[in-house]
């Protein structure tokens, strides 16, 4: 691993776990064993760091989710792998990270909000494959259903209610995924829901 690479490796560490206010240069140099004039020398400031580890976080979602879709026996079984990646994610993501980019780098929230509008086209594409699979409702509209469980998803990130409740974030996604898929799916869906969900069960 080059020193860009580490350095990306141990920001996006710090950005998950404590949030950007949490995070400075400082930190991140020390972590990786290196100068802070090393770090300045491959990252200008604190914002392009910060841009650089969100997009290198969305190349390898992309990436990673791809090889997903592309070895999965249909759609159910895909989104079931998604889900679990989506689930360690959010257990180790601080709501901190998201509040912070949101009110410290507007612009750059918003890039972040462009990636998200790639996921909800992307998670319509797969329910209308999903559709064709005989998986997933024919009437229901799949660009609405998409955009409905990622608001759902980003409303239970960016907020603490769940806590206040003594849920874990992880698990009330859970519950969320496997509620929204079994409302869109047909019979023949419920039962891949069903056999999915076993075998999780028989994994842990």
């Amino acid at each position: 691993m080059d020193t860009r690479e580490r350095i990306i490796t141990e920001c996006n560490k710090m950005l998950m776990s404590v949030g950007v206010t949490s995070m400075t240069m400082d930190t991140v140099a020390h972590a990786c064993g290196i100068s802070k004039r090393t770090l300045y020398e491959v990252f200008p400031d604190k914002r392009t760091l910060i841009t650089e580890c969100i997009k290198h976080n969305h190349e390898v979602k992309n990436a990673e989710v791809k090889a997903i879709f592309d070895h999965a026996d249909n759609c159910f079984d895909a989104m079931f792998k998604v889900y679990s990646r989506a689930k360690a994610m959010y257990e180790n993501t601080s709501v901190a990270f998201v509040n912070d980019i949101k009110r410290l780098y507007p612009d750059i929230f918003e890039q972040h909000l462009d990636n998200e509008r790639v996921t909800v086209n992307g998670l319509a594409d797969v329910l209308r494959k999903a559709q064709d699979e005989g998986l997933v409702i024919k009437r229901i509209n799949p660009q609405i259903a998409s955009y409905l469980f990622v608001m759902s998803m980003r409303e239970l990130h960016n907020s603490n209610n769940a806590s206040k409740y003594g849920f874990k974030l992880s698990d009330v996604f859970e519950h969320v995924f496997i509620s929204f898929l079994r409302g869109i799916a047909t019979i023949k869906g419920i039962e891949m829901i069903e056999y999915l969900e076993n075998q999780q069960l028989q994994n842990q």
